[in-house]
């Protein structure tokens, strides 16, 4: 029973924490998701030219289906540190509608992982997800800055239940500070829609204004914390919110533009 109490108490704490935050929260797309996110590793050796391959030939391809109305956006995100745990570069597209994503499907079929002859020669896709956009707050070029990338593993039913209404209360208030603060550009949470097996089931997007403000990091998740830690809805949060996931490695990347 003081369980049961424990638990309603930071459920109730978590809705009011959210109750004034001007964050967006997306249903899910009824007939399927219409964001992918492709990721690409690279031999060390071929990074350099793999980068270059992706500021010409991979834009200019993306250009163009947009064009044609297959893609609504799209942006490159370049790993600046090699690490064989992670990846070297992502591609993050977002579809007009679900149709779209299955004429993405036939450009697939020729272009793997959206490279011609010469990417593949380059690097090699390791994995695609399928995204549906959860959370998002903020406005900004997103050419511009760096990002720092987290992946969430939440489990089962219960756990995503738990960490959903936790991290709207102790995730959302906190990041909301950040972009009062303009230290954060902004923020997007993704779910995965197809979270079987080993994959990670939540990513998180923090687009900050340049390096500088991500130095700033730890100083202002410990400023804006201390500011909610006086709010009593906030507290029963705390000690509850990181039992109900685990976080993959985190990643600094920065946009590929022209």
């Amino acid at each position: 029973m003081y369980t049961k109490i424990l638990r309603m108490k930071w459920v109730a704490a978590a809705l009011a924490c959210l109750a004034a935050l001007p964050a967006r929260a997306d249903a899910p797309q009824q007939d399927g998701p219409t964001t992918l996110a492709i990721f690409y590793r690279a031999n060390p050796a071929d990074r350099p030219a793999f980068r270059q391959y992706l500021r010409g030939n991979e834009l200019d391809r993306l250009a163009g289906w947009k064009k044609g109305g297959i893609l609504k956006a799209y942006q490159i995100l370049y790993n600046p540190y090699v690490d064989e745990k992670t990846w070297d570069a992502a591609l993050l597209l977002e579809f007009p509608s679900y149709s779209q994503v299955g004429q993405w499907q036939d450009i697939e079929q020729t272009s793997p992982g959206g490279l011609d002859r010469r990417g593949l020669a380059l690097a090699r896709p390791i994995e695609t997800y399928s995204l549906d956009l959860r959370w998002a707050e903020g406005d900004g070029d997103p050419d511009r800055g760096v990002y720092y990338i987290i992946n969430y593993t939440v489990g089962n039913d219960e756990n995503w239940k738990k960490w959903d209404q936790s991290f709207m209360g102790y995730g959302l208030p906190q990041m909301h500070g950040w972009i009062r603060d303009k230290v954060l550009v902004s923020y997007k949470m993704f779910t995965n829609r197809y979270d079987s097996g080993s994959r990670w089931d939540q990513l998180l997007l923090l687009h900050y204004h340049d390096l500088p403000a991500l130095g700033r990091r730890d100083a202002e998740m410990a400023k804006v914390r201390a500011e909610l830690a006086k709010d009593p809805n906030f507290k029963p949060l705390i000690d509850h919110t990181h039992a109900f996931h685990t976080e993959g490695n985190d990643i600094l990347a920065v946009p590929v533009v022209k």
